[in-house]
C-alpha cells in the first residue's frame, strides 16, 4: 500500500474512532476514499490486515451509515463494496433521519412530561435539531450550486486547459 494511501488510512481511524467506530470501519472508508476501485470483502480484508468478519460487520455499518455502498459484479455471488458517489450529503442524510426521529422524541415528550423545566428542554432540544435539520438542507443545497458551477466551469474550458474553481 502506498505510504501516502496508509496515512490517510491510519488517520481516518483514529477520527471515525472517536466518532464511536471501531478503528476498523475508519480504515475501510479512508482505503476506499483513496480509490475509485471496487473491492471484495476478502480483498479488503486481505489489504487492511484485518479479519473477514471484522471487515464485513464494519461494512455495513458504513453502508448504513451512508459511506460506502455495496454494489454486485456480474457473475459473482460476492459482496463488492466501494467509496458512496458523495458520501459527505449521503453523511448528513443519515443524520438528518436520526435528527428527525430525535425531534418526534423530543416534542412527544414535551406534551407528557410533567414537569415544567423538562418539557421546555424537550421543546428547546426538538428546535435545535430542527434548526439542524433545516440548516443541512441549506448546506445540502449550497454544495449542490458549487458542484454544479464546478461541472460548468470544466464543460465551458477550452480542451486540454483545466477550469479553476
Amino acid at each position: 500500500m502506498h505510504e501516502a494511501v496508509q496515512q490517510l488510512v491510519e488517520q481516518m481511524a483514529l477520527i471515525c474512532e472517536k466518532e464511536g467506530m471501531p478503528r476498523i470501519g475508519g480504515r475501510i472508508f479512508g482505503y476506499l476514499l483513496a480509490t475509485d476501485q471496487t473491492f471484495s470483502l476478502e480483498d479488503l480484508a486481505e489489504r487492511l490486515q484485518a479479519s473477514k468478519a471484522s471487515v464485513s460487520t464494519n461494512a455495513r455499518m458504513l453502508e448504513q451509515f451512508g459511506m460506502i455502498r455495496r454494489v454486485s459484479v456480474l457473475g459473482d455471488r460476492r459482496d463488492f463494496y466501494r467509496v458512496q458517489d458523495d458520501p459527505w450529503e449521503q453523511m448528513l442524510r443519515v443524520a438528518q433521519g436520526r435528527w428527525r426521529e430525535m425531534v418526534n422524541v423530543f416534542e412527544q415528550a414535551a406534551r407528557r412530561l410533567p414537569e415544567p423545566a423538562g418539557r421546555r428542554r424537550m421543546d428547546e432540544a426538538a428546535r435545535f435539531h430542527s434548526l439542524l435539520i433545516r440548516d443541512c438542507d441549506a448546506l445540502i443545497e449550497s454544495w449542490h450550486g458549487m458542484r454544479r458551477q464546478e461541472q460548468e466551469a470544466a464543460e465551458s474550458a477550452p480542451p486540454g486547459r483545466a477550469a479553476s474553481a
